[in-house]
């Protein structure tokens, strides 16, 4: 529960942030930090709903969740990348009225609130980065702090930069990279997202090279009816119908299923594995 521990540490450090940056993007005039505390807003609320999905998805399963509960991150995931899409619009749509009408901004404050927000996002960023390899609700979190600490060191730049120049469409243009980032980040991240509860096969696996795997085994004839989908990013599921050579018996099947869960397991990272052994092509199933 390594990523729990994370998450709340990261909880704290978030709200402390956002509270320090809304107030002083007020106080300074800047809309880069005050789009950037909304932004920061969203990322809370993502952790707290990415941390109630880690605790949910450990549950074992149930007589009503059979697979058990690993959907439940990616669902998280999917609420996290909405909001960011949204957040996005919002900065952007500010940024264009700051641009028609733009307005002096407070530079000291600004570049101060700025180098916090760089050291905190950086930790958090630093806390859930292992998490994040094989987990979309991690990962849709990471992208959160990630955009986050590169916005702080666009303000703290914007800031310097404003102080000597007094160039103010520099925060205007900012807070549009801004939203332009996330929302190319979260249309990405969305694009997985909507695989997985489609129930699609992962980019990075082909369904005609687990076909051809299958039957280059020893007593497979045929490879049919294979369906692959993701339970969660790192679980991966298939179901087949296997043809065999002979008609043998139940317990000679075992070591001939054991080759074929070890190979799919080792080549193709496939875990949650039902095969179905046949002696004929089965008329009434989908084949792909």
């Amino acid at each position: 529960m390594q990523s729990a521990k994370s998450l709340s540490l990261s909880i704290f450090l978030t709200a402390f942030h956002f509270a320090a940056k809304l107030i002083g993007g007020y106080i300074t005039n800047s809309l880069a930090l005050v789009s950037d505390a909304w932004h920061l807003l969203t990322d809370l609320l993502s952790l707290i709903i990415s941390w109630w999905a880690i605790k949910k998805a450990v549950q074992p399963p149930n007589a009503w969740a059979t697979y058990g509960f690993h959907r439940v991150g990616i669902l998280a995931a999917l609420v996290n990348n909405v909001s960011l899409v949204a957040v996005s619009f919002y900065i952007l749509y500010q940024a264009y009225l700051r641009f028609l009408h733009p307005e002096t901004i407070e530079t000291a404050g600004m570049s101060i609130l700025a180098i916090v927000g760089i050291i905190i996002s950086a930790a958090i960023v630093y806390l859930i980065h292992d998490g994040a390899k094989n987990n979309l609700n991690m990962r849709s979190v990471w992208l959160h702090f990630a955009g986050e600490t590169c916005a702080s060191i666009g303000v703290l730049a914007g800031g310097v930069v404003i102080y000597f120049t007094h160039w103010y469409w520099i925060d205007t243009f900012l807070s549009g990279i801004l939203g332009l980032t996330i929302l190319r980040g979260a249309l990405i991240m969305l694009k997985d997202i909507i695989i997985i509860l489609l129930e699609g096969i992962p980019d990075n696996l082909s369904l005609q090279e687990i076909t051809a795997c299958l039957n280059q085994l020893p007593d497979v004839t045929a490879a049919r009816d294979i369906h692959v989908w993701c339970l969660a990013e790192e679980q991966i599921a298939l179901s087949a119908h296997i043809e065999i050579a002979s008609d043998i018996p139940l317990s000679q099947t075992e070591p001939l299923l054991k080759q074929i869960k070890e190979m799919l397991a080792g080549t193709f990272h496939i875990t949650h594995v039902n095969i179905q052994f046949e002696l004929h092509e089965c008329r009434d199933c989908h084949h792909v």
